[in-house]
């Protein structure tokens, strides 16, 4: 292959994997784990993570149907739920962390998780409440950590937005750690389609440890001891957890990007450039 063939091949390739790689792609920083939920990426009943090492299993057969970008998983509020497996380490890293999906909520009359993890000392969980009228579609959080010996809890309640109404919603929660006035407070913040909804800011007890998780993160049900409770009814797709706080700015970037598993083309350049210079 001669010089000139080469850089216009060279050239043309590279034209061609930049036309394909979206302006808009999703934000990979700090990204830990990315669930798709394309049936591609979902054989019998494990679920790929096509970011990391973190494939996930379904119970109760939870049905493929159309998602947000591509195909996404229904659930019906009845025994259907997603062990993400163990994140291992990423529980050391909560006090600064993000967890996003497009989801679709279902109508129903009591409290459900859209995730969770408990251990003996560590809890990260999201709950949204349906129950009577003055909650509906409340938001609750709830966080815990090593304080010296002993463990402590943070609980949220974020204020009523109008998710159940069966339309897609991307959902964000973003957690950070700050500080005011020399204290250390945790951060968390709520994004709905791209808009912050609600944040609040909690005092760590010092010293303040985040533990790595023992047990594995729950989708669309809680509990504990592997007993599963409050199953979530509705859609979900596109789930991604980073070790880090999202800014707004990434938050919207993420909410715009439609195209399918847009981090895929992105990793596929360094390949086809080796084989281009193993040519020469």
């Amino acid at each position: 292959m001669t010089n000139r063939t080469f850089s216009f091949l060279c050239t043309v390739i590279i034209s061609i994997l930049c036309f394909q790689v979206p302006l808009n792609a999703i934000v990979t920083d700090g990204l830990v784990s990315y669930w798709t939920f394309d049936k591609s990426h979902i054989r019998n009943n494990k679920l790929k993570d096509v970011w990391g090492d973190n494939d996930g299993i379904s119970f109760g057969k939870p049905k493929i149907v159309q998602g947000k970008i591509g195909d996404g998983l229904e659930f019906d509020g009845d025994e259907n739920y997603l062990n993400m497996t163990n994140l291992g380490k990423f529980g050391s890293q909560l006090g600064s962390s993000t967890f996003e999906a497009w989801i679709i909520i279902g109508h129903k009359n009591d409290s459900m998780i859209l995730f969770t993890v408990r251990d003996r000392c560590m809890e990260w969980e999201i709950s949204i409440k349906n129950g009577d009228r003055a909650a509906l579609d409340t938001i609750f959080d709830s966080i815990s950590y090593k304080f010296g010996n002993s463990c402590h809890g943070i609980h949220g309640a974020h204020k009523p937005i109008k998710i159940s109404d069966g339309n897609w919603h991307h959902f964000v929660f973003t957690n950070n750690i700050i500080n005011v006035d020399n204290t250390k407070k945790l951060q968390s913040l709520v994004y709905i389609d791209g808009d912050p909804i609600n944040s609040g800011a909690h005092q760590l007890r010092q010293p303040a440890t985040f533990l790595p998780f023992e047990n594995p993160l729950y989708l669309g049900g809680g509990g504990r001891l592997g007993a599963r409770t409050r199953f979530f009814k509705g859609v979900i797709d596109e789930v991604r957890i980073y070790n880090r706080a999202l800014t707004h700015e990434e938050v919207i970037k993420n909410y715009e990007t439609r195209t399918i598993y847009s981090v895929e083309p992105t990793r596929k350049l360094p390949v086809i450039w080796g084989i281009l210079k193993s040519k020469q």
